[in-house]
């Protein structure tokens, strides 16, 4: 009778950590500009993981220019990183303009060293994101 109560302890502890596990969330911190100055949009921490593994695989996957920061550069309209990146201290920091009327995006990561515009398709993923 022990083992039995062991065994359906056991078991409802194996699958109540199995369901937590699956819920994965994502943590994603967003600064909006207003004006000249920012204001922080966002910690958002309700995102569906499939948005942003999505977003995670257009950030790594697309085709990053070598820029130098034009001085006249407008400020970006969002700033925004993933911070569970935070605890495998390989941060990277998003700037973004939006163009206006096209809904595609600009993006500089990092000290604005690399630079991409994206399509209209994936800018409509990342910007969905964003502004969730």
């Amino acid at each position: 009778m022990k083992w039995r109560l062991f065994l359906l302890a056991l078991f409802i502890v194996s699958l109540a950590l199995t369901v937590g596990c699956s819920n994965k969330q994502e943590h994603i911190s967003i600064q909006k500009r207003e004006g000249k100055i920012y204001k922080f949009e966002a910690y958002k921490e309700s995102i569906e993981i499939e948005k942003t593994i999505k977003t995670k695989e257009i950030l790594k996957n697309i085709n990053w220019e070598n820029s130098k920061m034009e001085k006249d550069r407008p400020k970006a309209d969002y700033i925004f990183y993933f911070n569970d990146e935070k605890n495998e201290d390989k941060i990277v920091v998003y700037y973004v303009w939006v163009i206006s009327g096209e809904n595609i995006l600009k993006l500089t990561k990092g000290k604005h060293s690399k630079y991409v515009q994206l399509n209209k398709a994936d800018s409509e993923i990342v910007l969905n994101l964003i502004q969730q």
